[in-house]
């Protein structure tokens, strides 16, 4: 079913996630699907970029589409993220872009994320997905004052180089519009994109894709790909899949039939997240915490947070090299510890949800998308850092111009997010050992950065 790099609770499809977005949000019923069915395009993930591209190549393409997933409709990380529309899908700081892409190739990709933050809300518009949007854009939040100087410098960058409108607040002006405490010292105010319920825009994706003649086969673990002269044929539970075409969008959960060209491409790195109980308006004034605009740190091992509109606190970060239950409580733990450090007036707070999951990361640090090399007929996309909100339904709507034969649009041409990232170590052994050191690595720059 998975390539497993971490514990095998990792990988249950059949369990639903314990999140806030599945306690609080009604679904529809989307049934386990079965049966034969012979299609131009076979899609492998029910995600964010699947039923995106599911939705483009139905609808604006004429092609028919069946979409495989092992669990149900956005059971991954489209599902269950912090539901952060926001930007930029790397690792890279505008001048680490400008060393690796050059001036054209850093435009190129800050044009694409610009668009992708656009794409969202137009889908939801077009579609009358409910994404339940909140908040004005987001906010990096400068955890020291030598990052604030830091994105003083990435603000010009963006002001001079890129279409994304952008702001400096500094220290007290964000303590107005953001929030006050020790743990902010300025913010870049982003003016695009915002909070959503991450569940309610992958359901509408897929109501949309269905509405439009889409297949939709949840439940339906792949467990064997059949190439062959008229395309490929894919072997579920209860169905099988007969496809010219071939889109793997499965990102962090890498499926058992990932094809040798693939493997070692991409690197799953565990985020966690908790939701607090909803706090009282006399503990938000506590750091004169109003906004419900999504906010994310400068710090290397990033923390992110966002008020959430029923007056509960989500906040998340990276880490754990196991991903067993067991592991996950003592990562419970470290957040909780994390979120006191950032707002000591709410240690100790209860804390009603912790789930975690899947992120994608590789050596690029950029995303990745395009045709399997030495075979057209097989598509692929992973790898967006933890900003995949908006930036994996642009790869679908790109990957479905792609499979219909039409030409890139500019912003394609120019996105440098082609191709493939270079090769990781050949083990899982060995790409623990380099995520455990770049974890190692990154705390220690975190914290000789924090102020005395």
């Amino acid at each position: 079913m998975y390539q497993p790099f971490y514990h095998a609770d990792q990988y249950r499809p059949e369990h639903t996630p314990p999140s806030y977005w599945h306690a609080t949000t009604a679904r529809p019923t989307f049934a386990a699907g079965s049966g034969e069915h012979t299609v131009d395009v076979a899609i492998i993930g029910g995600g964010y970029c699947g039923l995106s591209a599911a939705l483009h190549l139905a609808r604006d393409h004429g092609a028919s589409v069946a979409v495989l997933e092992a669990g149900d409709i956005g059971w991954g990380a489209s599902g269950r993220n912090a539901g952060f529309n926001t930007l930029p899908a790397t690792k890279h700081d505008y001048a680490g872009l400008l060393r690796q892409l050059g001036p054209a190739g850093a435009a190129g990709f800050m044009a694409a994320q610009n668009e992708a933050m656009q794409l969202v809300a137009t889908l939801a518009a077009e579609e009358g997905i409910a994404t339940q949007a909140c908040g004005s854009g987001s906010y990096v939040v400068a955890h020291s004052p030598a990052a604030w100087d830091a994105l003083q410098a990435e603000h010009d960058a963006w002001q001079q180089h890129t279409p994304v409108a952008c702001r400096l607040l500094p220290r007290q002006v964000f303590a107005g519009m953001g929030h006050d405490g020790p743990a902010q010292h300025g913010a870049l105010h982003i003016l695009q994109g915002g909070g959503l319920n991450p569940l309610a825009l992958v359901c509408g994706l897929a109501q949309a894709a269905q509405r439009h003649g889409a297949v939709l086969l949840p439940q339906q673990p792949v467990s064997r790909w059949q190439r062959h002269a008229a395309g490929h044929t894919l072997h579920a539970s209860g169905s099988v899949v007969h496809a010219r075409q071939l889109l793997l969008a499965t990102n962090g959960y890498l499926p058992a039939v990932l094809p040798p060209a693939l493997r070692q491409r991409t690197l799953p790195v565990i985020s966690n997240i908790i939701v607090t109980r909803p706090l009282s308006p006399a503990e938000w004034d506590a750091y004169r915490y109003h906004s419900e605009t999504p906010m994310f740190d400068t710090r290397h091992l990033l923390s992110y947070w966002r008020r959430l509109p029923d007056g509960r606190l989500l906040f998340g970060a990276r880490g754990d090299l196991s991903g067993s239950d067991a592991s996950g409580q003592r990562q419970r733990a470290v957040l909780q510890a994390q979120l006191a450090a950032r707002f000591p007036a709410w240690a100790g707070v209860e804390i009603d949800y912790f789930w975690r999951g899947l992120m994608a990361v590789n050596r690029r640090l950029l995303p990745q998308y395009g045709a399997l090399p030495g075979d057209g007929s097989v598509w692929h996309a992973a790898g967006c850092f933890g900003s995949g909100v908006s930036t994996m339904p642009w790869l679908g709507r790109a990957l479905a111009r792609a499979m219909a034969g039409q030409p890139p649009t500019a912003t394609e041409a120019a996105c440098a997010m082609h191709g493939l990232a270079p090769r990781l170590p050949p083990t899982s052994a060995l790409q623990k050992l380099g995520l455990r050191l770049a974890y190692t690595a990154y705390a220690w720059r975190d914290r000789f950065s924090e102020p005395a």
